[in-house]
């Protein structure tokens, strides 16, 4: 997936593959500890179930992606799954700015990006993966818990932010962030590569609440240093 884009707040980075040997396509495995704000067992558990109960095919993915895609930011706060939340750049959205159907809806966007970031057929996903890719996200470091089982299987490293925002109002600049690399196995037309978009802005718009959430996806050869 060679250029990066800007889809719904998503922005691009550019970073190397992770360090290490070759893992299989599909799979990584999200089990090594990550200190703690890692995911527990329990939570990695209840999250494969979920999976399960909801198998992840093709058609099943084309649709969630669709589904998810519609979601902005405007409509979760029209339709009140978003109440009052604070303005975009300040602090992780909270419960109590989701209803019932918005904590669903993160819920839902964080399972999918689990699935097609580590699932394979144990847990229901059944993707035909061609190829490998790799995931560039730059997070802020006081917002990492949001995505806890990324902390298991990303190479993490240290980042500065420098993004400005125009108004003056929310500007990252010095801030400490954290840039996460994650194989992932991708398949044929690209579609992974839509769903990890899908959910990750949903997941901002939900919770981390980034003015935009810089992330890549390439092709892992082509993220390797030369």
């Amino acid at each position: 997936m060679g250029e990066p884009g800007a889809v719904g707040g998503i922005g691009p980075v550019r970073g190397p593959r992770p360090v290490g040997g070759p893992r299989p396509l599909g799979r990584t495995d999200p089990a090594e500890d990550a200190g703690p704000l890692a995911e527990s067992a329990e939570e990695r558990a209840r999250r494969r179930e979920r999976l399960r109960a909801c198998p992840l095919d093709d058609d099943a993915l084309a649709e969630r992606v669709a589904r998810l895609r519609s979601w902005t930011r405007e409509r979760l706060e029209a339709e009140g799954l978003l109440v009052d939340p604070p303005a975009m750049g300040g602090p992780l959205i909270g419960p109590a700015h989701r209803s019932p159907a918005g904590e669903a809806l993160l819920l839902e966007a964080k399972d999918l990006l689990y699935a097609l970031l580590f699932g394979d057929a144990d847990d229901g996903v059944r993707l035909d993966r061609v190829e490998r890719e790799l995931l560039t996200l730059t997070l802020p470091r006081a917002k990492a818990h949001g995505l806890t089982f990324l902390l298991r299987a990303a190479t993490e490293t240290g980042a500065v932010g420098t993004w400005r925002d125009p108004s003056g109002t929310a500007h990252d600049e010095r801030a400490l962030n954290l840039l996460l690399r994650v194989e992932y196995g991708e398949v044929a037309g690209e579609r992974v590569g839509d769903g990890l978009a899908a959910a990750l802005r949903l997941i901002n718009h939900l919770e981390v609440n980034e003015p935009v959430l810089y992330g890549r996806m390439e092709n892992a050869e082509e993220g390797t240093p030369g």
